[in-house]
């Protein structure tokens, strides 16, 4: 049976974020119940399409916030799956946390149904820089948010912790990451803000009302939760997500293995057999389209060689394992070293990347110019 990774999109948020461009809506609450409906109706459609020949290895409920939804939501979510398609016993199951959203009954029920995984997004613990943000919840909100789900036994947490932030200093980063280490959180996924043009972030930067940090103080904030993760036991095994021994995220090296998943809900992308193909990005849309009894899909794309070829790579260098040249060689009748070797040597020689046992890497001080090795070898 071939493998297939699950992601679940829940566009709802209790407000929307000044750095956000998801497709995800405050103003839909009352829409909640038809678009869990259309959920569970498209699971039905595309199990019976291809849920015989795959076992599903992980499950990822993001959003938006999933935690926004009404109790009982997720759960019958999660039964439609297990309906339509075969969860191995070891399926990783994740959910993503709000912590202004997330309460104690909501966890219970995500672990009576075998969410494994909770992923929480607490981003900063500086409650200003969180207003900057447009966050709805506080720092007291992700602590209790971390002590309700380790109360209820979710041993496995990520917590997200964000970087390059309006007006954040490196104290602040030094202060989330000692206080995760010090909660035992076995994943942490320090990530830097990417500043999107249609967001209000952008606007208010642009106009001069929020300053953001410079290039060297984002490197330094990212160079220090490195070597301090690493110090205390976690394993970068890929640019941003960090864990502790056996945590590693089964979802994201899914992603980046170019394995094979498929996403239900609005704008949801999938890759299957060498295809992409994407769901239609509106709402009523989408509800209309899988309420009549159709698969929501407006676009679809068979990847070239080429394209598979290049993406393997570019996925590949994101991790801390790197790329298999043995496996790469056979599965695209090339011979990597060989075809890109003047490029190979200047990457070598000026210590970006290394060769070792069979695998090409990015070294730990190249991960800044990670996409302009990238460009060399593609």
């Amino acid at each position: 049976m071939k493998k297939l990774s699950i992601y679940i999109h829940i566009p709802f948020c209790l407000r929307k974020c000044t750095y956000c461009n998801f497709v995800s809506f405050c103003n839909k609450n009352d829409k909640k119940e038809d678009y869990v409906n259309a959920i569970c109706q498209e699971i039905k459609l595309r199990g019976k399409e291809i849920g015989k020949y795959y076992d599903v290895t992980s499950v990822y409920i993001g959003g938006g916030s999933p935690s926004t939804l009404k109790e009982g939501q997720i759960a019958k979510i999660m039964s439609e799956l297990k309906n339509n398609f075969k969860l191995l016993s070891n399926c990783e199951i994740s959910v993503e946390t709000n912590p202004g959203s997330v309460t104690e009954k909501k966890l219970l029920e995500y672990k009576l149904v075998g969410v494994n995984r909770l992923s929480i997004g607490g981003q900063t613990l500086n409650e200003d820089i969180l207003k900057i943000l447009g966050r709805h919840h506080s720092v007291k909100d992700t602590k209790m948010a971390i002590k309700l789900a380790q109360k209820i036994g979710f041993e496995n947490l990520n917590v997200d912790m964000m970087l390059a932030l309006p007006t954040q200093k490196l104290r602040d980063v030094k202060k989330m990451a000692k206080f995760l280490v010090k909660k035992d959180i076995k994943h942490i996924s320090p990530y830097s803000l990417i500043l999107e043009p249609t967001t209000a972030l952008y606007k208010q930067v642009k106009s001069g009302r929020v300053s953001l940090p410079s290039e060297d103080a984002s490197v330094e904030m990212y160079n220090y939760v490195f070597k301090y993760l690493s110090k205390k036991g976690y394993h970068r095994y890929e640019v941003s997500n960090f864990s502790q021994p056996d945590y590693e995220s089964k979802h994201n090296l899914n992603y980046w293995q170019m394995g094979e998943y498929v996403a239900f809900g609005l704008a949801g992308h999938s890759y299957l057999n060498n295809y992409r193909f994407a769901n239609t990005d509106n709402f009523e849309e989408y509800i209309e389209t899988v309420k009549s009894g159709k698969l929501p899909v407006v676009s679809k794309e068979k990847l070239t060689v080429g394209q598979r070829k290049d993406e393997t790579l570019m996925l590949a260098l994101r991790t801390a394992e790197g790329l298999n040249l043995k496996e790469f060689d056979a599965q695209f009748n090339c011979r990597l070293l060989t075809d890109k070797k003047k490029e190979i040597e200047f990457l070598t020689r000026h210590n970006f990347i290394s060769v070792k046992r069979g695998y090409l890497r990015v070294n730990d001080n190249a991960f800044y110019v990670l996409n302009s090795i990238i460009a060399k070898l593609v």
